[in-house]
C-alpha cells in the first residue's frame, strides 16, 4: 500500500505544472517581437534611395560617359536580361550607365543601378560578352548583395528604431542610413563581395544568359580576358576572386551548344554602337 501511495505521489509531482501567468506570457511575447524586429528589413523604396546615394558616391570618383547612343543600347541589353531574372520588377526600375574611365570595372548599387566603366566595355568583344558583364551585376541585385554589406549593428539599430525600443531623433536615423551608404560604397569600391557571393553571381549569370538567348560561354571568355590582364591591372580586379578559380567553376557550367545561333548578328550590332 505504501509503495502504491509513493508511486501515485511521484506521478502527481511529475504531472504538476505551475499556474500560467498571462502577464509573463505577454512579456515574453513582447521580447520575442523585439528580437525578431532587431534586424530591419529594408523596403524596396528604401533600397532605391540608398542605391541612389551609393551611385552618387561612385560618380564622385568616376564621371559619367555622356554617350546617349551607347547608353541607350546598354539599357536595352540590360533590360532584356532583367526580364528573365529572378527579380524583374523593382522600385524605380533598373538603370544602366557608363563611367568615363579606362579602369576595367563594374558596380551594382542597391535598387537596380548598374554602372560599367569604358574600360570593361572595351574588353568585351561582342554583345554576348557585354551581356555577360551585365548578367553578373544583375545577379548581385537579385540576391541583394549590396544591402548585405551594411554592418549588422546598423541593421539592428534601424530595427530597434522601427520596433519603438529606442526613441531616437530623425538625425540619428539619417546618420545610420548615411553610414549604411558608406558600408556599401566601401564594399563596391574597395573590399569587394565575398567569394561565395561572386560565385553565386557567376553561376546565376550563366543561367540568365541562357534564358535570355545569349551564349553563356561569353562569361567564360570574359573571365579569360580578365585573367590575361588582372596582374597588370591589379587594382581594378583586387576586389574580386582570382580569375583562375572563377574560370574553373564557370567552365563546368557552360555547354558548347548553348545559344550560339544569332551571335554573329548580335556582334555586328555591338560593333555599330561601339563605333559611336
Amino acid at each position: 500500500m505504501k509503495k502504491l501511495l509513493l508511486i501515485a505521489l511521484c506521478a502527481l509531482l511529475l504531472s504538476w505544472r505551475p499556474p500560467i501567468s498571462v502577464k509573463k506570457l505577454s512579456k515574453a511575447k513582447k521580447g520575442l517581437d523585439l528580437v525578431s524586429s532587431a534586424t530591419h528589413k529594408i523596403s524596396e523604396e528604401e533600397e532605391y534611395y540608398i542605391g541612389r546615394a551609393v551611385a552618387a558616391n561612385i560618380l564622385s570618383q568616376y564621371p559619367l560617359w555622356k554617350n546617349a547612343g551607347f547608353t541607350r543600347y546598354l539599357n536595352l541589353v540590360g533590360r532584356a536580361l532583367v526580364l528573365r531574372s529572378g527579380r524583374p520588377e523593382i522600385f524605380g526600375g533598373y538603370h544602366f550607365a557608363l563611367l568615363d574611365t579606362t579602369e576595367a570595372n563594374a558596380f551594382s548599387a542597391p535598387g537596380g543601378i548598374i554602372l560599367l566603366t569604358r574600360g570593361i566595355v572595351d574588353m568585351a568583344g561582342d554583345e554576348d560578352e557585354l551581356a555577360a558583364i551585365l548578367a553578373h551585376e544583375i545577379q548581385h541585385i537579385v540576391s541583394k548583395d549590396p544591402l548585405k554589406a551594411i554592418k549588422s549593428q546598423r541593421m539592428k539599430a534601424l530595427g530597434t528604431f522601427t520596433a519603438g525600443e529606442a526613441m531616437g531623433s530623425s538625425n540619428q536615423v539619417v546618420g545610420i542610413l548615411q553610414d549604411s551608404v558608406m558600408d556599401i560604397s566601401g564594399t563596391l569600391l574597395q573590399k569587394g563581395y565575398s567569394r561565395t557571393q561572386e560565385k553565386n553571381a557567376d553561376l546565376g549569370a550563366l543561367e540568365l544568359l541562357a534564358a535570355t538567348g545569349y551564349d553563356p560561354g561569353a562569361l567564360l571568355a570574359m573571365l579569360q580576358k580578365v585573367k590575361a590582364v588582372e596582374k597588370k591591372k591589379a587594382k581594378a580586379f583586387s576586389a574580386h576572386p582570382a580569375a583562375d578559380k572563377r574560370i574553373a567553376y564557370v567552365s563546368s557550367g557552360v555547354k558548347a551548344e548553348q545559344a550560339q545561333s544569332g551571335r554573329q548578328a548580335r556582334a555586328a550590332r555591338f560593333r555599330k554602337y561601339a563605333r559611336r
